[in-house]
């Protein structure tokens, strides 16, 4: 069986993510530094936020600190300014609208991916829950890559953030109604004529 230097085969993997499920470590396709540095951070934010924090969870090389909205901003000032997670990669929310797995406290998720640009670059993902209408602080003052990331969350499912300016669509166009990501989008096709945005930029 052929495999790419540096890359488990995929029995390895699957056998690597089985373990992470049932709460170990794995061994080969992760850096274990970052492993270890995220779950330490994870506990200490975790303390950190005492009442705040809704704790903490590693599954499939991941680790995730769910947490109040409220305390998001300062949840994420933690692991900038103490613990050094100096890059906020990428958020990603997830509408549970008729889920069927259960355990879900509110409609949404929004998970904030914090790296720390170190060897094995450990990710600690910020979890907080929000229902249709609510809003989440902007984090473009702890992390200004949240900007465009905020725009897209805003984009395609509708969610708002406080405290920043330029809240406004960034893939779809401007007079698009609805927001596509959510389980309550129509689904349906039709024929969509998009302005020629190169020839604008000329």
């Amino acid at each position: 069986m052929s495999t790419t230097p540096g890359i488990a085969p995929l029995d390895m993997q699957r056998e690597e993510v089985d373990a992470a499920h049932r709460g170990s470590a794995p061994t080969t396709t992760v850096d274990q530094r970052g492993i270890a540095i995220a779950t330490e951070t994870a506990a200490e934010l975790v303390d950190e936020l005492g009442a705040d924090a809704q704790g903490w969870t590693f599954w499939r090389d991941e680790v995730t600190v769910t947490v109040a909205p409220a305390a998001l901003v300062r949840a994420a000032t933690w692991l900038r300014d103490t613990a050094g997670f100096a890059l906020l990669s990428d958020i990603s929310p997830c509408d549970r609208l008729g889920s069927t797995s259960g355990g879900h406290p509110k409609r949404f998720n929004v998970d904030y991916i914090a790296t720390k640009l170190v060897p094995g670059a450990p990710r600690v993902r910020l979890r907080v829950w929000v229902d249709e209408g609510e809003t989440l602080e902007s984090l473009i003052p702890v992390w200004p890559t949240a900007d465009w990331h905020e725009r897209e969350a805003f984009d395609f499912f509708g969610i708002e953030f406080t405290g920043r300016e330029g809240l406004r669509r960034l893939i779809m166009p401007d007079d698009w109604v609805g927001h596509p990501l959510r389980k309550d989008y129509p689904i349906g096709g039709e024929p969509v004529t998009f302005t020629n945005m190169a020839r604008e930029l000329d």
